[in-house]
């Protein structure tokens, strides 16, 4: 970026001394910078003002404030370059480091951390807890999970930031048995703590410990924040109890947690999910003007995801009436809705509505929905049509998907030119060939049904194993 630094002849013209904190305008200028650390354009224009009003010889506060307001901005770069421009202003301030740190992190810099990590201790702040609770951050949030321990057992004194830091970092990282070794040490666990593990858990699809560990949390005296909710949602939604679903929906409503717009989106996800489409509808209208575009999202999948697609269809039509703008998300919850119910006309129209109308490039999400929609009405040719002439590349599942419409409608010939394809994205599944064959033989063609299941072998195409459920 370029700065606004003016010329060393120009700061060294000073007609007047300039004595920091007794300017309205610089204190204006400062509280300015706490209000636009996410606009780029003020903080520059902010920055050269500081810089003509001749100020940052007298106090390193203008600096540090400046430096916080980029640290915590959309561009932590601009940090760094500040302070490689005022290390001589804040050589020895603890708030300075630990901002530059924070925009390592956001970065993912480790590099330029380390070389922090160097300067801190050469200033005597590796003891210094917030300095020393930045670093361990930084390391942990750029992967560097070895300089992190390092970091954190070199620490004195730890407090709860420092603890959480390590839980939360690791357990995000899949080190769950290493987060939950720190958060058994922690001497005093807080909500923070408690989430940050519960999060680990799900993310590592530990989901049966994600639901303990609440109940635990919970008989610990520990309330939940909205956070640590959305941690619970997705295990509760795998193991797909509806009554923990209930009992988690119950309580929302009693601590006043419902109110957040994300906690009441997530119930709606987590409702369609472990088989109550009722009680998504019931969180959905419960709602009323906090409905955002992730609420309308939420209740038109779930509709799709239970064969409601003329429900769905009208949730859509609802959320445009409403001036919600949708999203490609939207767009392929509503079309999947289509697909499942054999509005084919009105699936076709969305995808028209979604490129032209609304000018969204679709995905092959998008084109793979459209093919299997036309594939389940008979219209195989326009699938392969659509198939062979999209723009960019298709993977194997887009041809895996005209599959299986065509051993639905026998059509063995398409079938073959799908498994041909399939066979030059990737070396194929048992199970391509099984559905060849099985359509072969539906054919009565048995010399050509044998001779597909022998090319799983020949091929050596992948084969899982069995799964039996009842013992």
């Amino acid at each position: 970026m370029t700065w606004f630094f003016p010329s060393r002849g120009f700061l060294g013209q000073r007609s007047s001394q300039f004595h920091p904190g007794t300017s309205p305008d610089l204190q204006s200028l400062v509280g300015l910078l706490l209000r636009r650390q996410d606009r780029r354009r003020q903080l520059l224009q902010i920055h050269a003002q500081l810089i003509a009003h001749q100020v940052f010889d007298q106090s390193p506060a203008p600096w540090r404030s400046l430096l916080k307001a980029y640290s915590h901005g959309p561009y932590p770069q601009e940090a760094l370059h500040l302070f490689r421009q005022v290390r001589r202003h804040l050589a020895d301030d603890t708030f300075a480091f630990a901002f530059t740190l924070k925009a390592c992190a956001g970065l993912g810099w480790p590099r330029a951390g380390a070389q922090l990590h160097g300067l801190v201790v050469r200033k005597g702040f590796e003891f210094h807890t917030y300095v020393h609770t930045t670093l361990a951050n930084m390391y942990v949030v750029c992967g560097c999970l070895v300089e992190a321990r390092n970091a954190f057992d070199e620490m004195p004194v730890k407090n709860a930031v420092s603890w959480n830091v390590m839980i939360t970092g690791f357990a995000a990282w899949g080190e769950v048995m290493y987060a939950r070794l720190l958060f058994e040490q922690m001497p005093c666990r807080n909500v923070v703590s408690w989430t940050g593990l519960i999060d680990g858990y799900t993310r590592a699809c530990l989901y049966g410990e994600a639901v303990a560990l609440f109940y635990h949390m919970m008989a610990e005296g520990i309330s939940p924040s909205e956070i640590t909710v959305l941690a619970l949602v997705p295990a509760i939604s795998h193991l797909g109890g509806i009554l923990m679903g209930e009992m988690l929906h119950g309580y929302c409503e009693k601590k006043g947690l419902v109110s957040d717009v994300r906690v009441a989106n997530s119930l709606i996800d987590l409702y369609a999910k472990i088989g109550s489409i009722r009680n998504s509808l019931k969180v959905f209208n419960e709602m009323l003007d906090r409905r955002n575009l992730v609420s309308w999202t939420s209740i038109i999948s779930g509709f799709a995801m239970h064969g409601l697609s003329i429900e769905a269809v009208e949730l859509f039509a609802d959320m445009r009436r409403a001036g919600i703008r949708p999203n490609r998300i939207t767009f392929l919850s509503v079309i999947n809705a289509c697909s499942h119910g054999g509005l084919v006309e009105h699936g076709l129209e969305f995808f028209r509505i979604m490129v032209y109308d609304y000018n969204m490039d679709p995905e092959v999400k998008h084109f793979g929905c459209i093919i299997d929609m036309l594939g389940r009405a008979g219209r195989l040719c326009e699938a392969e049509q659509i198939i062979e002439e999209l723009p960019m590349e298709v993977n194997a599942v887009v041809w895996r998907i005209l599959l299986g419409c065509c051993s639905k409608y026998g059509e063995v010939e398409m079938g073959e030119r799908a498994i041909k394809k399939i066979l030059e994205l990737e070396r194929g599944s048992g199970g391509d060939f099984t559905v060849l064959s099985n359509m072969l033989h539906e054919l009565g063609r048995f010399d050509d049904a044998e001779h597909a299941r022998n090319l799983v072998d020949e091929r050596k195409a992948v084969k899982l194993s069995g799964l039996a459920f009842v013992r």
